[in-house]
């Protein structure tokens, strides 16, 4: 075996260790939350020696931020279908449907876990605002794919903040409110993109 196969066998070996720990974190955040998540259970969970693990990441902060990502690319994936289907249905209500879907999902769960810890973790939200812009992105990556025949619409801009702060806020608030409240949302969101757009 040459040394460049070996050397590609050990990155591979690497990056799957890697792989294993971030997926036992999110599941961490998806399941027990911020507090639960300590690299110690993360340890437990991805099957993992300490070493292995701080070799990777020399920081609880460090392991959390590369969970963010992590979450994202998983949100991506779980997502994509949705999009796809309502870009073949079109129109304001099938985006609403699918954005709602975004912020309820557990993976969204598991990143909002990370920004409200960021409030009480200095070096958590020193980290995670570096990451803020990627966030913002991968939202407006969202509804611009979501609503393509509105991107160029004069009060697209005034729209997209209000419904995407609401929604995070209303996605919070789902754990006291009802079914019944959220169906109501979600036809007032219908209602004002309707009021705004056509």
């Amino acid at each position: 075996m040459t040394t460049a196969a070996i050397r590609r066998t050990q990155a591979e070996r690497s990056a799957a260790t890697r792989a294993r720990i971030l997926a036992a974190t999110v599941d961490c955040l998806v399941e027990v939350g911020h507090a639960g998540t300590t690299t110690l259970e993360v340890q437990r969970r991805a099957e993992v020696s300490r070493g292995a693990l701080l070799h990777h990441f020399p920081s609880r902060a460090e392991l959390l931020v590369a969970a963010v990502y992590q979450l994202f690319e998983a949100q991506r994936e779980v997502v994509g279908p949705a999009v796809l289907r309502a870009r073949e249905v079109g129109g304001i209500d099938a985006g609403i449907d699918v954005l709602w879907i975004a912020f309820n999902s557990p993976l969204a769960v598991g990143i909002d876990e990370l920004w409200a810890a960021a409030r009480d973790d200095a070096e958590l939200r020193e980290a995670i605002a570096k990451q803020d812009r990627n966030a913002r992105v991968e939202i407006r990556n969202l509804c611009d794919a979501l609503w393509p025949g509105y991107v160029d619409h004069p009060n697209y801009e005034l729209a997209l903040p209000i419904i995407i702060d609401a929604m995070h806020g209303a996605a919070r608030a789902r754990v006291v409110r009802s079914d019944r409240t959220t169906a109501k949302r979600l036809a007032g969101w219908k209602q004002l993109l309707h009021e705004l757009w056509d």
